[in-house]
């Protein structure tokens, strides 16, 4: 069985200074995932392992580094789905959690699959994660936009913030192991001085990621509102069900995202239990990276 391996660390205007550290993060992400399945390691932890590198990287939107909130504080969440037991594990508006994606993998079997705020920090703790301060989350660079933002609070500064920091953001990763075993997985700080509390895309299996490992596994990112409504995740696995090969399935949901939803924009990373890749977005640039079989690594925005 060929093993496979594509990640994203999202889909947005990125801006030119930024593309170096963006491609650094993918390539580094897919590395560290690819060398868990070289060694004969488990789907899940290889995307554990990617994405948690990535959300520990201050230049994407998760973890450390996130987007403040309006109330300036960092809320996190992320989601893990097993395609060949269709199990998945999802937790939203963490505070308190460094590393979301160790937290939703270790709900993949139960008891809870969809934990929130305290509660999923409670449990948290009670396994074994350490704590951390909201403020170890929090980067000089969110910090100074969100006092810029408060200091004029107009709707209009808060749009032009947005637009300097691309507006949403989220970081994926789908990997294929020895046993054709899909998993997807994603972790996002959410939008830019969103309401504390608000939920995108990312944790909600269907929209954010879905997994068969008899069919494909898609990862989305963009603007969640929208993909939550075509459900972009669930509709570029229905494409290839239907024989659509993985890089016309994530172009055409791309379009149907663009086509029924005023401003939707975003992109997606799709994988096959063959190991073809699929990647679209409608965005200025994604950041993305991906491997299969003995093919060499494909870095790009």
């Amino acid at each position: 069985m060929r093993i496979a391996m594509i990640v994203h660390g999202g889909a947005w205007a990125i801006p030119d200074d930024q593309v170096e550290a963006h491609l650094a993060g993918c390539r580094a992400a897919l590395a560290a995932g690819w060398a868990v399945l070289e060694s004969g390691g488990s789907a899940r932890d290889a995307c554990e392992v990617a994405v948690r590198l990535l959300e520990d990287d201050p230049t994407f939107d998760a973890g450390t580094g996130s987007h403040l909130t309006a109330a300036g504080s960092v809320e996190l969440d992320a989601a893990m789905m097993d395609g060949q037991s269709l199990r998945y594990g999802a937790v939203a508006s963490l505070r308190r959690v460094r590393n979301p994606i160790v937290l939703a993998h270790r709900l993949l079997h139960g008891p809870a699959t969809f934990l929130v705020g305290e509660g999923a920090e409670r449990y948290a703790a009670a396994q074994g994660m350490a704590l951390c301060e909201n403020s170890e989350l929090v980067v000089e660079r969110e910090r100074a936009l969100w006092e810029q933002w408060r200091a004029s609070q107009t709707a209009t500064a808060a749009s032009g913030l947005q637009h300097t920091l691309g507006g949403r953001d989220t970081v994926g990763a789908i990997a294929l192991d020895q046993s054709g075993n899909l998993v997807a997985a994603n972790s996002t700080g959410g939008t830019p001085l969103k309401l504390p509390g608000r939920v995108g895309d990312t944790p909600l299996i269907g929209c954010g990621l879905y997994a068969d490992a008899q069919i494909g596994a898609a990862v989305c990112t963009g603007w969640g509102e929208a993909i939550v409504r075509v459900a972009l995740a669930r509709r570029v696995v229905d494409l290839l069900e239907r024989g659509l090969a993985p890089q016309s399935a994530a172009e055409a949901a791309v379009r149907i995202l663009n086509r029924r939803v005023a401003g939707g924009t975003g992109g997606c990373i799709v994988l096959t239990p063959d190991g073809r890749p699929g990647l679209a977005w409608n965005t200025r640039r994604m950041a993305y990276a991906y491997r299969s079989g003995a093919g060499e690594p494909v870095v790009g925005v």
